[in-house]
């Protein structure tokens, strides 16, 4: 894709995703046991041959700065090749935090070089995408603007950009999230520019109103009302992880028949370095040890039982143990004894003896992420320590760094964080 210059849009911490955006952005929020999302972005630039890559980025962003570092693992270090992270800067006359994708758009258009188009596209979706597709549609219809678009039900779309288009594929309309969607087109968040014209109308945008914040709302229903905007249909598999309910469901995805997500024939990479998977040996099952349709990655160690599982390396599940329906992040020890159901666990997480978490009963959603937090998995953040004989609910969310004492209860829908003044179990 020579001429072509990429953005990801990773920029910030998205409140639905809880507990596990407390101390990273959502592009960094690993998954599928030896991945982050931005991978997904990342080896989609990479396999398409976009030779210069910037990563839009504000909340947070050390954990995915060491994650992306140059790009090597996408194949996008080299000569004529570059990936850089972008975060806000101290410009001659102001400091800005980016108000929304138009804007952090706006403030690196001296990144793109010579590039001739510009291709943006989101780092938290989940999906595997020759981009060099979309170039070849675009450049045989003369478009200003490529859009990539899929087939969802009608309804659906009210959570996506929507748009009609005409028997040519020509984009007539678009609107982000209508209350009432007029196809059943939804937006994927994939945006490929003729530079000039997106320049032409960020600026246009900039003197109208002062200040920049989406391109969905400031910048694309503009060109399509005045430009040639094309749409093109995608088919494949594709997820959205905006919400916990999102990447809970998305994750357990790899473990449905005919879902379509299937990343054994994806051509996705990761830094492995970064994630620990370079310094495991193979993941070990111990005598005893009963494993089922799970995906392991190395230095995992199972004496217990798994079922239907994503474990992350370094993972411990000791004798007695049961985890089932869960995803167990980098370094956790679940000891004899306790059971794990519907489960996500971050990072450097210790459960103690004899715990319950999780279950499969119905239960009320979290009382903070309401319709965001409903599918009735219980989520822990980082480094949160458990005492032994612990009972933890459905729907529940743990803040990072929290210690539950021994014996404690934690109710359906609750959300554990300290307050600094007691105790949070004296409070129920």
């Amino acid at each position: 894709m020579k001429g072509v210059a990429a953005f990801v849009l990773a920029g910030g911490r998205v409140m639905e995703m809880g507990v596990l955006t407390d101390k990273r952005a959502k592009a960094a929020v690993p998954f599928a046991g030896t991945y982050r999302i931005i991978d997904f972005a990342m080896s989609n630039l990479g396999m398409s041959g976009v030779d210069r890559v910037g990563v839009l980025s504000q909340y947070r962003p050390s954990s995915l700065m060491d994650h992306v570092r140059n790009g090597e693992p996408w194949g996008l270090l080299g000569r004529g090749r570059e990936v850089q992270m972008l975060p806000p800067f101290q410009a001659e006359n102001r400091v800005d935090w980016y108000r929304g994708t138009a804007d952090a758009v706006f403030q690196n258009l001296g990144f793109l070089g010579d590039a001739e188009r510009v291709l943006i596209c989101s780092g938290d979706h989940v999906y595997n995408m020759d981009y060099s597709m979309i170039l070849e549609e675009h450049m045989a219809r003369g478009a200003d603007l490529t859009m990539v678009f899929k087939r969802f039900t009608k309804e659906a779309c009210s959570k996506f950009g929507n748009a009609v288009i005409d028997d040519s594929g020509r984009v007539t309309w678009y609107q982000e999230k209508p209350a009432v969607p007029r196809s059943d087109l939804g937006s994927l968040t994939i945006f490929l520019f003729e530079r000039q014209i997106l320049e032409h109308y960020l600026r246009a945008a900039y003197r109208q109103v002062g200040q920049l914040q989406h391109l969905y709302d400031q910048v694309v229903p503009r060109i399509v009302r005045e430009g040639h905007v094309h749409a093109f249909e995608f088919h494949g598999y594709w997820a959205y992880t905006r919400t916990i309910d999102d990447y809970y469901h998305t994750s357990m995805d790899l473990f449905r028949p005919g879902s379509g997500f299937d990343l054994d024939t994806w051509a996705v990479t990761s830094n492995t370095e970064e994630s620990g998977v370079g310094d495991k040996g193979p993941a070990r099952i111990g005598p005893g040890a009963e494993v089922s349709d799970c995906r392991l990655a190395p230095g995992c160690e199972v004496y217990g039982s798994v079922t239907r599982s994503i474990l992350s390396p370094g993972v411990i599940v000791e004798e007695g143990a049961v985890v089932e329906d869960s995803v167990v992040m980098n370094g956790v020890r679940v000891q004899s004894g306790t059971r794990i159901v519907k489960g996500i666990v971050d990072k450097g997480v210790e459960i103690g003896a004899g715990c319950t978490i999780g279950h499969n009963g119905p239960a009320v959603p979290n009382l903070t992420a309401g319709s965001y937090h409903t599918c009735g998995v219980t989520v822990i953040g980082r480094d949160v320590m458990i005492g032994s004989g612990v009972t933890v609910g459905a729907n529940v969310q743990i803040a990072p760094g929290q210690t539950i004492q021994d014996g404690a209860r934690v109710p359906d829908g609750a959300f554990v964080e300290h307050d600094g003044e007691e105790p949070w179990f004296e409070r129920w």
